[in-house]
């Protein structure tokens, strides 16, 4: 690296904010201390070298080492204390060595210099206040000491007198320059913006406007596009997954097994780094704001949640346990489900990320005055104090050997606990692990609710035998895995890539249930569903609907448009298997 880059580099150490003013001052504290850090230690070896004075060339050297701390402390984002700092420097050198040269140059020429760096690069009022006084006192203090010899001026030979007299000139006037030159360049700044914001206003505005929008709308699109493909491939790697976890358990084989659930984890860790930078699409853009409330067992909600959890954790060797008294907490609570189940699945998702290896996390429920309380502790490495705020702004996450992230899982798990009229808090303690607390305010129902079971289907079963099951998917590798599981379900099936074909296919195929993807190449589910709906022999058939659109929009108008149930991609087979039973319990097969 060449010596303008190093001083660039050097310069921009601790200027990453994002307020460009707060980083322009942040430079000019930089550029201040290594120039008179410089200056002094070199102008010091030079005055020692002339005179013989080591008193010269030891302030200068301590003058030098502190002016670099202060690039150290803006390194340490200590920016206000920074500047106090440096000024504190400036005034202690200018009185130190005004009073040993006080023979040779008049230290009070660096007023300009001390007063203008106060007004400059110190923002905080009472920093910058205390900076002006002390330079005051300081110029005083070397009037007087002038004037009553308190501290006696070092006394130098004629050839060194001058040569010190002008290297100090030089030094002074070089600074007052500096100085000069930073209000210039930022007189410049203000003047340049004032000219900018007044002409044509109105039409920047709206062209920065149009700018925005159509920037938004391009990543919504590609978001949603993105989202779609993703899935995809991930649906089939799911499956894959599933169907090699249900094999080894059927064998027994307890390594097959782990490694099963390692490749089912990865793609839940996938599938949650998906759905978290959707969820921050939709935050950025205020359409997660609605809030539905349903009534819902909470009991089931949380023992869901746990296995799901449990499933992933198993990778990393960590134990979740229910810390809930089932009896106390009531039968129904009422507040949005899905808003509720992504706020603790981010957060139990994020302990088993950052908990210790064989650990144990503790899931916790309580219900008292109408608010729920719900805690997640881990037994992790902890977070600082200085952290705890910063963690729950996007994009902020730490480095573990399990699972990578994108930092936004605490930061929507707040956003919808916020929606609920809740909030999360935290505790932690370095060394011994977190707790991250949900409270909401909540209804509790006294009507009971049908629990929703979700079967472990064993392999040596069929189920579904003989049940007729029509899969529309254009994916290959997605529509080959699923016929997979549900033959093993023993299930007829037949299968289409196209839209055209199943259409064909429905002219003298009744199947009794349809499994459809949401796009395929030639049409939308919409027109099959229409066809469908419209076909005598086929009005009763049940369709769910399999899609990688996964807004709530896209799910409500799938389920107007007649589909019988929706379910997202990468498919679940626990859930495909709820689905498939509720149809067949459903009137277009009694």
């Amino acid at each position: 690296m060449t010596i303008k880059g190093t001083f660039r580099a050097i310069t921009l150490i601790g200027a990453d904010t994002l307020d460009l003013n707060e980083r322009s001052r942040i430079i000019k504290v930089n550029i201040l201390a290594i120039v008179t850090g410089v200056m002094a230690l070199f102008f010091g070896t030079f005055f020692y070298i002339v005179s013989g004075k080591l008193g010269l060339f030891l302030g200068t050297f301590v003058e030098g080492s502190a002016c670099f701390y202060v690039i150290f402390l803006n390194k340490k984002r200590k920016y206000d204390i920074a500047a106090f700092y440096l000024q504190m420097i400036h005034n202690a050198a200018t009185f130190y060595f005004g009073c040993l040269l006080s023979d040779v140059v008049e230290a009070s020429l660096l007023a300009i210099f001390l007063i203008g760096t106060s007004l400059l690069i110190v923002k905080d009022k009472m920093f910058r206040t205390t900076c002006i006084v002390v330079a005051m006192i300081t110029l005083v203090m070397l009037e007087v000491n002038r004037l009553a010899g308190i501290i006696p001026p070092y006394d130098f030979n004629p050839l060194s007198k001058i040569v010190i007299h002008y290297s100090a000139i030089l030094v002074i006037v070089s600074l007052n320059i500096l100085i000069i030159m930073f209000y210039v360049k930022h007189n410049d700044e203000l003047l340049k913006a004032q000219k900018e914001h007044s002409e044509n206003l109105e039409h920047q505005v709206q062209i920065r406007t149009a700018e925005l929008e159509q920037a938004n709308n391009y990543k919504s699109v590609f978001l949603r596009e993105t989202n779609h493909e993703i899935r995809v491939p991930l649906n089939a790697i799911y499956s894959i997954s599933q169907l090699l976890l249900m094999d080894a358990k059927k064998n027994n084989d307890t390594t097959y097994i782990k490694q099963a659930e390692h490749l089912c984890a990865a793609s839940h860790h996938a599938l949650d780094v998906i759905n978290n930078v959707l969820e921050l699409s939709r935050i950025e853009a205020g359409k997660l704001h609605e809030v539905h409330n349903e009534a819902f067992a909470i009991r089931g909600l949380l023992d869901n949640i746990v296995d799901t959890g449990q499933y992933i954790a198993k990778a990393k060797g960590v134990h979740i346990v229910p810390n809930y008294n089932k009896r106390k907490l009531p039968t129904l609570l009422v507040t949005d489900k899905v808003k509720l189940t992504q706020i603790i699945n981010n957060l139990l998702f994020n302990a088993v990320k950052f908990t210790a290896d064989n650990s144990t996390i503790t899931l916790s429920a309580t219900v008292e005055n109408d608010t729920c309380c719900i805690k997640v502790k881990d037994q992790g490495e902890g977070i600082s104090q200085d952290m705890i705020a910063p963690i729950f702004d996007p994009f902020i996450t730490g480095w573990n050997s399990f699972s990578g992230g994108t930092g936004l899982g605490l930061h929507i798990a707040r956003h919808l606990a916020n929606l609920l009229g809740g909030n999360i808090s935290v505790e932690s303690v370095v060394g011994k692990g977190t707790e991250f607390s949900l409270s909401f305010p909540l209804q509790a129902c006294a009507v009971p609710a049908a629990q929703e079971e979700v079967p472990e289907i064993r392999m040596d079963e069929a189920p579904y035998a003989g049940v007729k099951v029509l899969v529309i998917e254009d994916d290959d590798m997605s529509r080959i895995y699923l016929t997979q599981y549900l033959r093993r379900l023993g299930c007829e099936l037949e299968s289409c890539g196209t839209g055209a074909d199943t259409i064909d296919l429905l002219h003298h195929y009744t199947p009794d249930i349809i499994l459809a993807d949401r796009h395929l190449p030639d049409m939308e589910a919409g027109e099959i569903l229409a066809y469908v709906r419209n076909a005598p022999m086929l009005r009763r058939v049940p369709v769910i609907v399999i899609s990688g659109d996964v807004f709530e929009e896209d799910r409500i108008a799938t389920i107007e448009a007649g589909a019988t149930d929706y379910l997202i991609k990468p498919v679940d087979f626990k859930l495909l298997n709820v689905a498939l039973k509720k149809c067949l319990n459903s009137p277009a097969l009694l």
